[in-house]
């Protein structure tokens, strides 16, 4: 008696479980199944945070899972600034792939994941500007497509930043609606009020001359004393 064979769909469906029946349903359609490999680990949410321009410390793992039935081998994980759109506001995130560093360490770069397992890749954030910084990290896929993740950071100009953040509680009613901080050489700066003034220190460019704060108002550029000197009032370190 021949035994009767079932067409493959369903054969698939006979698995009976809730990801054959998604990835059934993919088939039938004649779609490509869900994605078979994902960052999984930290939350798409991650930042790293506020970290002080040349800091090394600022590090993360990323973990990539292999949720699919079958083996895959990934490529050298790097960081770029592909497909990534940012304002061209003052304080808007700059692209800045040379910020974040992938570690030559053991990691995911050329690693073959069986169903069920993960590696995990450590990068680091290394500013080398004030302000928000972001890139894209991205780990090839032999024969699909790349798994992306935007990573995202602040570099923040010491102690400037932090005269800043004292100088904002100090004058809440004047200091108003902040950006991030940015560079605009020679100046790291912060702006308030929409742009109409903007407070910064000549940090940027290397001189014997100690750093001076300036306040920049009606187009006009104005010191306001030595950044050492509110430094020291703000209490910063």
């Amino acid at each position: 008696m021949a035994i009767p064979i079932r067409p493959p769909f369903l054969q698939c469906m006979a698995q009976r479980t809730a990801r054959a029946a998604v990835l059934c349903a993919w088939a039938a359609i004649g779609l490509p199944a869900l994605a078979q490999v994902a960052i999984t680990d930290p939350p798409v949410t991650h930042n790293f945070g506020n970290i002080a321009i040349g800091s090394t410390y600022a590090t993360q793992y990323f973990s990539v899972f292999n949720q699919g039935q079958t083996a895959v081998t990934l490529g050298q994980v790097v960081v770029d600034g592909t497909d990534l759109v940012v304002c061209m506001a003052l304080g808007c995130a700059t692209v800045a792939p040379s910020d974040f560093v992938v570690s030559t360490g053991t990691g995911c770069s050329g690693m073959t994941l069986q169903p069920g397992v993960g590696c995990s890749t450590l990068v680091s954030f290394v500013p080398t500007a004030a302000g928000a910084r972001l890139a894209r990290l991205v780990v090839p896929v032999e024969g699909g497509n790349p798994v992306t993740r935007v990573v995202e950071g602040t570099g923040t100009s010491q102690p400037l930043d932090c005269v800043l953040d004292w100088a904002q509680q100090q004058y809440k009613d004047v200091l108003t609606t902040p950006t991030a901080t940015f560079m605009s050489s020679p100046y790291y700066a912060r702006c308030y009020q929409g742009g109409a003034l903007c407070v910064g220190a000549d940090t940027a460019v290397p001189t014997v001359a100690p750093a001076n704060v300036y306040l920049y108002q009606n187009q006009t550029l104005q010191s306001l004393g030595l950044l050492s000197d509110f430094a020291a009032l703000a209490k910063c370190q």
